[in-house]
C-alpha cells in the first residue's frame, strides 16, 4: 500500500510539472520576468559571496606567503574592534627609530620598513598612477614573490640615496609593453630613476593591484617626499627564538623610543603575522555574511514578482479550477498544483542564474588573474533559497487557488 501512494504520488507531482511548464509557456512574458527576476537574484549570490570567498584566499594567501615567524609593528590601531584606526591615526608614521631599534633586538633574524605613497610615473609621453614604495634593501628578502628579472638594489645604493627602483608587472606593460625596462629611466616627481629589476607577477588582492607598485631605497624615498618616517616595520625572528619571546623582546626594544608620557600601547602596535591573519578571517567573514544578505534582497523581491505573477494566474484560471474541482479534485491537489507552478518558475530561474553567476565569476577571476573557483556550498544555498522564495511567495496565491468556490467558479 505504501508503495502504491509512493507511485500515485509521484505521477501527481509529474503531471503537476508538466502542468507548470506548460503554463509558463502560455503565460511567456509574465513568467520569463518573474524568472529574469529569479536569475538576477541567485547570480547576485553566487558572484558577491565567491568573490569574497576569492579575495579572502587570495589576502591570506598573500600574506602566509611572508612566513610564520613574522611580527609587525605600526602606528597604533584597535585589533580587539576589528582593526579601527581612527581617521587622525591613519595619517601617522612610524619614527626611523623604531626601525633602528626592531633590527636591533637579538631575537631578530631580519627586519625592513617600508613607506608607501601615491605618486605618478612616467616614461616618455607615457604616464601612470602608481603606488611607490620606500623600502628598505632587506626588504626583499621578507616577501614571497622576489624577482622576476634584474636585481635589487644593495645596502650601499640605499645608504648612498641612489636612484633606482624595481617595478611591478602592471607598471612594466603600461610603461614598456613587452619589454622588461631594465636599464631604462623612469621620471618620478622630476626625478629620473634607473630600472633595474621586474618583480615577480601576483595578480589582484581585492582590488588591490599588487603588479601596480614601484619600489625604490627608503633614504631616496625620505629625500624626495621630505618625510622622515615610515608607514610600517617588519620583523622575522629567528628561529628557535620563540613568538612570546620575540614580541616581548620588540616591545622591550621600541620602550626605549617612546616620549616622556607615552605609553607603548597608545602608540605602537606590535602583533604577529598570525594576529593579522585572524583579524584578516574575521573582517573577511563579517564582509561575506553582509554580501549575502544585500544579496538575498535581490531574490526577496524576485519572489514578491512570482507572488504577483502566480495571483494572476489564479485570476485568469478560476474556470479550469472551478472544473477540476467539480471532477473531484481536492483543494489539497488545487493548492500542490499552483505550489509546484511557483517552485518550477523559481527553479529554472535558478538555473538560469547559476549560469549567470559562474559567468560573472569567470568574467572576474579573468580581469583580477585568480584562479577561478566557486564553492559547491554557495551554489546549494542559492538555490536552495530560491526555491524557499518559491514556497513562501507562492504559498498565498496556491491557498486562495484552492479556497475557491468552485460553483462561483463554473458560473464565470
Amino acid at each position: 500500500m505504501p508503495a502504491r501512494a509512493a507511485r500515485y504520488h509521484s505521477r501527481v507531482l509529474g503531471y503537476f510539472c508538466r502542468t507548470a511548464l506548460v503554463q509558463a509557456g502560455r503565460y511567456r512574458a509574465q513568467s520569463l520576468l518573474a524568472m529574469l527576476g529569479v536569475a538576477i537574484g541567485v547570480a547576485n549570490v553566487i558572484m558577491l559571496i565567491s568573490i569574497a570567498d576569492l579575495g579572502r584566499h587570495q589576502t591570506l594567501g598573500f600574506m602566509r606567503g611572508f612566513g610564520a615567524d613574522l611580527v609587525i609593528v605600526t602606528p597604533f590601531f584597535n585589533m580587539q574592534s576589528g582593526g579601527n584606526m581612527l581617521p587622525a591615526q591613519a595619517s601617522q608614521f612610524l619614527p626611523l627609530s623604531a626601525y633602528d631599534a626592531v633590527r636591533r633586538v637579538p631575537q631578530v633574524e631580519t627586519a625592513a620598513t617600508a613607506m608607501f605613497l601615491p605618486a605618478h610615473v612616467g616614461w616618455g609621453a607615457k604616464r601612470w598612477f602608481t603606488t611607490l614604495m620606500g623600502v628598505t634593501w632587506s626588504f626583499v628578502g621578507l616577501r614571497m614573490e622576489g624577482l622576476e628579472k634584474g636585481r635589487w638594489f644593495t645596502q650601499q645604493e640605499e645608504s648612498e640615496h641612489a636612484r633606482v627602483a624595481c617595478i611591478g608587472d602592471t607598471v612594466r606593460q603600461k610603461l614598456f609593453g613587452e619589454s622588461s625596462g631594465i636599464g631604462e629611466e623612469i621620471v618620478v616627481r622630476g626625478q629620473r630613476y634607473t630600472v633595474i629589476g621586474t618583480m615577480r607577477i601576483r595578480g589582484r588582492i581585492g582590488l588591490e593591484d599588487t603588479g601596480n607598485r614601484v619600489f625604490i631605497p627608503l633614504s631616496t624615498a625620505q629625500e624626495a617626499f621630505h618625510f622622515k618616517g615610515v608607514h610600517v616595520v617588519f620583523a622575522r625572528y629567528r628561529h628557535g627564538a620563540g613568538e612570546a619571546a620575540a614580541v616581548r623582546a620588540i616591545k622591550g626594544a621600541l620602550r626605549g623610543v617612546l616620549k616622556p608620557g607615552e605609553a607603548l600601547d597608545d602608540v605602537f602596535s606590535v602583533f604577529t603575522l598570525k594576529d593579522a591573519q585572524r583579524l584578516m578571517e574575521s573582517t573577511l567573514n563579517i564582509f561575506r555574511l553582509i554580501l549575502g544578505c544585500v544579496a538575498s534582497i535581490a531574490l526577496v523581491v524576485a519572489g514578491i514578482g512570482i507572488m504577483n505573477v502566480m495571483l494572476m494566474r489564479v485570476l485568469s484560471r478560476r474556470k479550469e479550477i472551478g472544473i477540476r474541482r467539480a471532477v473531484g479534485a481536492s483543494a489539497a491537489l488545487v493548492l500542490m498544483q499552483f505550489l509546484v507552478e511557483s517552485i518550477v518558475q523559481s527553479l529554472i530561474g535558478a538555473a538560469a542564474g547559476i549560469a549567470l553567476g559562474v559567468g560573472g565569476v569567470a568574467a572576474y577571476c579573468a580581469f583580477a588573474d585568480w584562479d577561478m573557483f566557486i564553492s559547491p556550498l554557495t551554489v546549494a544555498v542559492a538555490v536552495a533559497f530560491s526555491a524557499v522564495m518559491g514556497i513562501v511567495f507562492g504559498a498565498y496565491p496556491a491557498y486562495r487557488a484552492a479556497r475557491l468556490d468552485p460553483i462561483r467558479c463554473l458560473h464565470e
